[in-house]
C-alpha cells in the first residue's frame, strides 16, 4: 500500500517558486530545493519529477498568487484607466517594500536567463506577454480611438517588462519609473475627461440653438 504523504505539496511548490525566483533557473540546484522544502532529492523526484517539472509547477503557482491578483482588475469587464493607473501604483509599492522587491518578476526574469532560446518557458513566455497586452488593452477598449490604444498597448507592455528588470539592480528607481507610468495614465484620463468635456458643451451649445433659434445679431 502507498504511503500517504506528509507534506503540503502546495507549500512544497510555493517554496520552490521562491528560489527559482530569487536564483534563477539554472543557479538553483537540487541542493537548494531540498533545503527550501524540507525535502530530500528522492521524495522531491517522487512527487514532482524533474527540475524543469518542478519549475513548470512553481511558474503555474506564481502566475496564479501573484501576477493573476494584480492583472485581475485590468481583466475585469468594465475595466478602466484607473485600473491600469492603480497596476502600475501597486508595482511602485511593491518595489518599496525591501529585499524582495529585488527578485523582479520571476517570468520576466526567465525570459531574460532564457536568450530567446526558448527552453525553459517555450510558448509560456509568449502567452504571458499577451495575457499583459491584453489586460491593458481591455481596460483601455473605448477610452481612446483604435489608433492610440494599439500603440499604447505596445508602449505599457515593453516598459512593465524594463520596469521589472530595473527592479533586479535598484528596486527604487523602478518604483520611480512604476510611479511615472501612472503619472503617465493620469495625463491621458485627464485628457480624456477634458475631450469629454469639451464634446458635452459642443453638444449644448447645438441643442440650445436648435431649440431656441440663434442669438441677437451684432450691430
Amino acid at each position: 500500500m502507498a504511503r500517504p504523504r506528509s507534506f503540503s505539496a502546495e507549500d512544497a511548490v510555493a517554496a520552490a517558486a521562491a528560489v527559482f525566483w530569487s536564483k534563477g533557473y539554472r543557479d538553483t540546484a537540487i541542493s537548494d530545493l531540498e533545503r527550501a522544502t524540507g525535502l530530500n532529492r528522492s521524495s522531491l523526484y517522487s512527487a514532482f519529477g524533474t527540475k524543469q517539472a518542478i519549475f513548470g509547477l512553481a511558474l503555474q503557482w506564481y502566475l496564479r498568487s501573484f501576477i493573476g491578483p494584480r492583472l485581475a482588475p485590468m481583466e475585469r469587464p468594465g475595466a478602466g484607466l484607473g485600473d491600469i493607473e492603480g497596476f502600475f501604483a501597486g508595482l511602485a509599492a511593491f518595489f518599496r517594500t525591501g529585499g524582495q522587491a529585488r527578485r523582479g518578476c520571476l517570468m520576466i526574469n526567465t525570459i531574460a536567463e532564457d536568450e530567446g532560446r526558448g527552453t525553459l518557458l517555450g510558448p509560456r513566455a509568449q502567452a504571458f506577454r499577451d495575457r499583459l497586452s491584453a489586460a491593458f488593452a481591455n481596460a483601455m477598449t473605448g477610452q481612446h480611438e483604435p489608433g492610440p490604444v494599439s500603440g499604447r498597448v505596445q508602449v505599457l507592455t515593453a516598459a512593465t517588462f524594463g520596469i521589472w528588470l530595473t527592479a533586479r539592480i535598484d528596486p527604487a528607481s523602478a518604483a520611480r519609473a512604476a510611479d511615472a507610468a501612472a503619472a503617465c495614465i493620469r495625463s491621458w484620463q485627464q485628457a480624456r475627461m477634458g475631450r469629454a468635456t469639451s464634446a458635452e458643451a459642443s453638444t449644448a451649445s447645438t441643442v440650445s440653438s436648435l431649440t431656441h433659434g440663434p442669438g441677437p445679431a451684432s450691430a
